[in-house]
């Protein structure tokens, strides 16, 4: 029996002889109590004389005996995890998205900035070199000359025009593909005519010329324009417009780049078949532009 077991039978002896229980103190404790505590809690200390002294057991007050223990803290359950909300990972996803993007731009940027410095690309040149009208007429709808009011009414034209483009690549190091070269023709704004170029290819630092014949079968002008163009085909002097536009890809190797297109805008006057010089360009002034309206 321990020293705790007989401290604490002996206090529920003396609340059943109903005696006034005093706080217990060590010296009233009997001697074996002491000795089983202290065989069991540790060796007793002596003193200067050299005689044993009674220690008391661990955690005893004179005043009051042993303390109460503390109760142990009531058992808590931990509080699940909380799981990253869906916000989060969309906010990584979009900024993963981005940062991904920006490189892709990035490379792509420095791969034209390298490819202009190496290659040095330049556009294709076009240019109109000659006209020849072979037929330029304004007549009724059925094809005879206007000989009444009704007849200048509805004017129509009829036109045959050959046009002698020369294109250029300027490139040393790319060839050129014209996959579209075409030709619009107008009179004060309005189309009468237009003519396609078959593909063709055109080596580095070369020049060729081709040609374009445009055709107008029963154009439809409005009155004013078939007056006005009857009488500068009296004149022997005939202001036209004509478009160019050139679609063309570079070639690297193997490599073809997808085509990009230029247009070019020229300002005409020939003079018809009638005239006593005969047919032929009197002058012209062609520039490049974005994007031409005739």
């Amino acid at each position: 029996m321990g020293f705790l077991d007989v401290f604490s039978e002996k206090r529920n002896m003396r609340y059943q002889r109903g005696e006034k229980v005093h706080p217990a103190s060590f010296d009233n404790l009997p001697a074996s109590s002491i000795r089983t505590s202290s065989a069991a809690l540790g060796t007793p200390s002596k003193g200067s004389s050299g005689k044993s002294k009674r220690e008391p057991p661990m955690g005893w007050d004179k005043a009051g005996g042993f303390p109460n223990l503390p109760l142990p803290p009531p058992a808590t359950q931990g509080r699940p995890r909380r799981k990253p909300s869906s916000s989060c990972s969309v906010c990584y996803c979009l900024s993963l998205f981005f940062s991904f993007l920006i490189i892709i731009i990035i490379l792509a940027g420095l791969t034209i900035l390298i490819f202009y410095i190496i290659f040095q690309p330049r556009l294709p040149k076009a240019t109109i070199l000659n006209v020849v009208v072979t037929s330029f007429n304004v007549t009724n709808k059925n094809g005879g000359p206007i000989a009444s009011l009704a007849d200048s009414q509805n004017p129509v034209l009829n036109a045959n025009i050959a046009f002698t483009i020369q294109v250029e690549n300027p490139n040393d190091k790319l060839g050129i593909h014209f996959r579209d070269l075409s030709v619009f023709v107008s009179y004060n704004g309005t189309q009468f005519a237009h003519s396609f170029v078959p593909p063709f290819y055109q080596g580095k630092k070369t020049k060729s010329e081709v040609i374009a014949n445009l055709k107008a079968t029963s154009a439809p002008l409005s009155q004013s324009q078939g007056q006005d163009l009857q009488a500068a085909i009296g004149q022997n002097d005939i202001p036209l417009s004509a478009r160019i536009t050139v679609g063309a890809a570079l070639e690297i190797g193997s490599w073809i780049i997808p085509p990009g297109h230029i247009q070019v805008l020229c300002q005409l006057r020939v003079s018809p078949p009638t005239s006593p010089a005969g047919a032929k360009l009197l002058s012209k002034s062609c520039k490049w532009v974005r994007n031409a309206k005739i």
